[in-house]
């Protein structure tokens, strides 16, 4: 899935928002149940609002670079994706009790001020397209704090201690000349003659000679092709992209040694070198990397059989009614500047407007994940939870 289709606006609430010509039926569909969660209905209105919301801060990060289609190729994907966000929002709702999880007052207070805030601040039309409420808004940040305090306390147990064995990594450097099949625009696939593969191999060796004789890897990869380069990468026993003839001639070598002869794989011929044997940079990454993977499985073991126990049912009829024909944004620094609301006094970095909509600034972005966002207050709310927690 592209990454721009599964990610939702990570961003503090914006304080108001422009939208173009009102195309669509929105507003007469708020109240109609467009999804159920074991008999309960969800409300069209705040999966509208919240499909609406993540696509102002789309549109402003990503409209000026994929242009006017934008909303055709990644309309449908950021729906489902939201979808699904609500449903787990929800089912993670139902289980606070199990953890111990709740909201203060202080957070209450913070999550109604700041969608009075957002009313406030936004024109009528905006709302109406939005299907945005005072109760939708509030509904919206508390279901995401709830998310955000549900997913410290479920991930609060997991082991953070990871040996240097377990996440150990090397480090190598190597230049690799393909002999793999090409493919023209019109899909027709060439394969290399004996005699164009026996000249690659002949480009390894030639590289292969120079840095066994002193030469950098670098420099002498340009001498033979000014347009290629060396590629360095970091493996361990279970990670690690370089292939696996690659890492069976390297892998008793010291710090420094090259593989002896150029090494032949599938797809070309290798030219490699042990940068390092333990690469203590990496090995830390890798470590962050194994205790990440712990939390996200820890938690998909416990909500996928909450998900699984539970009944989830949508109106495809009515989701397909939120389309993408009206266009969202987020204000601009001058516009927003123009108002007597400075960036400096919301924290936010405004995004130049791509269309002919008015604009409209934002908090600033406290984070990148695949929820929909609350505001400053509320994240930082969500953040000591989960740092208390960990």
């Amino acid at each position: 899935m592209s990454k721009i289709g599964k990610k939702l606006l990570a961003a503090g609430l914006c304080l108001g928002l422009a939208v173009g010509t009102v195309t669509g039926c929105s507003a007469d569909n708020a109240g109609k149940a467009v999804a159920t969660l074991d008999g309960e209905k969800i409300d069209y209105a705040l999966v509208n609002f919240m499909v609406r919301y993540n696509q102002a801060g789309m549109q402003s990060m990503y409209g000026s670079m994929f242009g006017e289609d934008m909303w055709s190729s990644y309309g449908p994907t950021v729906k489902s994706n939201i979808i699904e966000n609500v449903e787990q929002m929800l089912i993670l709702e139902k289980h606070m009790d199990e953890y111990s999880v709740e909201l203060t007052d202080d957070d209450k207070a913070k999550i109604t001020e700041a969608a009075a805030k957002f009313m406030e601040s936004n024109e009528k039309d905006v709302l109406k397209a939005m299907t945005a409420s005072q109760e939708t808004v509030e509904r919206m940040l508390t279901l995401t704090l709830i998310q955000n305090k549900m997913q410290a306390a479920i991930i609060k147990d997991v082991d953070t201690e990871v040996s240097d064995e377990e996440a150990a990594q090397k480090t190598v450097k190597y230049v690799m000349f393909s002999t793999a099949d090409t493919t023209d625009a019109d899909g027709n696939t060439t394969s290399m003659t004996e005699e164009e593969k026996a000249a690659q191999k002949e480009k390894a060796q030639q590289v292969l000679d120079a840095v066994k004789g002193g030469t950098d890897m670098d420099e002498a990869v340009k001498a033979i092709d000014e347009n290629m380069s060396a590629t360095t990468t970091s493996y361990g026993t279970d990670n690690g992209s370089i292939d696996e003839k690659v890492k069976t001639a390297v892998d008793s070598l010291s710090d420094g040694e090259f593989a002896d002869s150029v090494i032949e794989a599938d797809n070309g011929y290798y030219v490699a070198q042990m940068q390092s044997t333990f690469d203590r940079e990496a090995t830390d990454s890798q470590k962050e990397t194994i205790v990440s993977q712990r939390k996200s499985d820890k938690f998909n073991e416990v909500y996928d059989a909450w998900k699984e126990a539970a009944e989830f049912t949508q109106d495809d009829k009515l989701l397909d009614e939120i389309t993408f024909t009206d266009t969202f944004e987020i204000k601009s620094t001058e516009t927003e500047a123009a108002s007597g609301e400075t960036a400096a006094d919301t924290g936010s970095e405004g995004t130049e407007g791509a269309s002919e909509t008015e604009t409209v600034s934002g908090t600033e972005a406290s984070s990148e994940t695949e929820t929909v966002s609350e505001t400053e207050a509320v994240s930082e709310t969500a953040a000591e939870s989960e740092t208390a927690a960990e």
